[in-house]
């Protein structure tokens, strides 16, 4: 039987679509402290986020962009990000993207994340996995809800924001939410009527926005025919060597590092808070509940105390 080292070793070695699935399953489940020396390199694949609301055709733009970068000779993975359901844990959307343009160059798997979280620990390190393997791309693509919108800005070299013909009032809407972390914005379903009126309203939107020199772009894409599509792997080739000129590649590079730090660090409180938290709950359901936020703070109170003792027995120990 092979160690996780020897699987995660021949998923980087050989480029086995089996071997990489299997080291990704390793991350899944929870195992990755004992490979986490190998998980990491320097930057290799260009990361790009595809994000925007349900029903945008970020599938389909994905299936179309997989098919152009083959044809331009580079290797692809795409990490499809699903919210998992609060009760089961599953993921609710299940495998919702059918690629289809798969062939040994190419990788595609999706991964649950808590709808109310943005990208979790096991998606960034899945990320730094592909990367070490020695993808060109790996486009990631987000449910189009949550906090994972916001999230991909963290861990992406480019955000697409992808969008689709919209009225007045819509566009309107955008300003507040995902508009203020694309790169590049993706008016995809061009051959619908306001195609050409969005697009305009967003070049307006974004023409004063004016990124560490980058000016964003506004590209109409039809992906089910695949018009516009090589614009936009024109416009992600450029952002690419716009960020490596103006040396802020390396930036990005340690933004998400610095999130994986974030993440982990969170997790490990979260579920130290809660073990202690379990252990003092049948406490507080014997008290009274008439004010549920002064018992939430006594209950916190104890908590923290415990912790406190915990970790000075611990150092004590050391």
């Amino acid at each position: 039987m092979e160690s996780p080292r020897e699987i995660v070793r021949k998923a980087v070695e050989t480029k086995d679509r089996l071997y990489i699935a299997r080291a990704l399953s390793l991350i899944e489940e929870g195992m990755y402290g004992e490979i986490s020396d190998m998980i990491f390199s320097s930057p290799r694949a260009h990361i790009v986020g595809i994000t925007g609301s349900p029903g945008v055709g970020k599938s389909t733009l994905i299936n179309a962009l997989i098919s152009e970068l083959r044809k331009r000779g580079k290797s692809v993975a795409v990490l499809a990000i699903d919210p998992s359901s609060p009760i089961s844990g599953g993921a609710l959307l299940g495998n919702r993207v059918r690629v289809r343009n798969l062939d040994e160059a190419t990788f595609y798997r999706s991964i649950s994340t808590p709808p109310e979280r943005s990208l979790s620990l096991k998606a960034y390190l899945m990320i730094e996995l592909l990367n070490t393997i020695g993808f060109d791309y790996i486009l990631i693509e987000t449910p189009g809800a949550g906090q994972v919108n916001v999230g991909i800005s963290r861990v992406a070299d480019t955000v697409v924001v992808v969008v689709q013909p919209l009225t007045g009032d819509d566009i309107q809407m955008l300003k507040a939410g995902i508009m203020e972390i694309g790169d590049i914005y993706v008016v995809n379903k061009s051959d619908l009527p306001q195609a050409e009126l969005t697009a305009m309203h967003l070049r307006t939107i974004v023409g004063d926005t004016n990124r560490d020199g980058w000016h964003i772009p506004v590209i109409k894409t039809n992906a089910i025919s695949g018009k516009g599509v090589a614009e936009l792997v024109n416009a992600i080739e450029q952002h690419m060597l716009f960020l490596k000129n103006r040396n802020l590649y390396t930036a990005r590079f340690r933004r998400r590092r610095m999130a994986i730090v974030e993440e982990y660090v969170s997790n490990a409180i979260y579920k130290t808070i809660h073990r202690y938290f379990s252990s003092a709950r049948i406490r507080v359901e014997d008290t009274d509940l008439g004010n549920p936020l002064h018992t939430a703070m006594r209950v916190l109170h104890e908590v923290l105390a415990t912790m406190c003792r915990a970790s000075e027995g611990g150092s004590t120990a050391h």
